[in-house]
């Protein structure tokens, strides 16, 4: 299990080639090379990984934010963190390897739909992310977080910015949502065994 690396920059070259990458990077550098944020590397989301899916939603509201002369530090950090949630919802041997305590939520599964990690985990990776990063993040970046998951969450946006990593997030997600079938594992419910 070697989800560690302090060579991230390579890590990236499926996007490290595109234009404003090193711009990007400077700024969500501190947060690509933390050591909690790398485990998410072992959470998955949907049919690939937080860090990975992260990774994507951060880069692209920050070509949108600059794009529109928007706050791209904003974009990059909130896109970046949005879902660092301190427990993962779905399985992995090696996050139980790791540390059981990842599991958490996997293990204690609530039949209350307010429960749901689609509904709670917006405001829990705002907290994680004060926690680990209190230089790094604002309150317009904790905004942005909390409001991510609207309209599952009824909070809309407050900041423009806020609606574009709802919506590079839905868009990043809407990729993988290709089997309907499915659906009802992507949002945390078990149907059957």
């Amino acid at each position: 299990m070697n989800y560690y690396s302090n060579d991230v920059y390579n890590d990236l070259e499926s996007i490290n080639k595109i234009s404003f990458f090193n711009e990007w990077y400077k700024i969500v550098e501190p947060i690509l090379l933390n050591d909690e944020f790398q485990r998410r590397k072992l959470f998955l989301h949907h049919e690939n990984s937080v860090w990975d899916h992260s990774i994507s939603v951060s880069f692209k509201s920050f070509l949108v934010a600059k794009f529109y002369h928007l706050d791209t530090y904003c974009a990059a950090i909130a896109g970046l963190l949005h879902d660092f949630y301190p427990y993962a919802w779905q399985y992995n041997k090696d996050l139980e390897i790791l540390d059981k305590k990842y599991l958490e939520r996997y293990y204690k599964k609530s039949k209350k739909y307010k429960d749901l990690h689609g509904f709670v985990h917006a405001k829990e990776a705002a907290l994680n992310a004060k926690k680990y990063f209190p230089s790094l993040v604002n309150d317009k970046i904790l905004s942005c977080i909390k409001t991510h998951m609207f309209p599952i969450n009824f909070l809309p946006p407050k900041y423009i910015e806020g609606w574009i990593i709802t919506t590079m997030d839905k868009k990043v997600s809407l990729n993988v949502l290709k089997d309907i079938k499915k659906l009802p594992k992507y949002v945390g419910i078990k149907i059957g065994n």
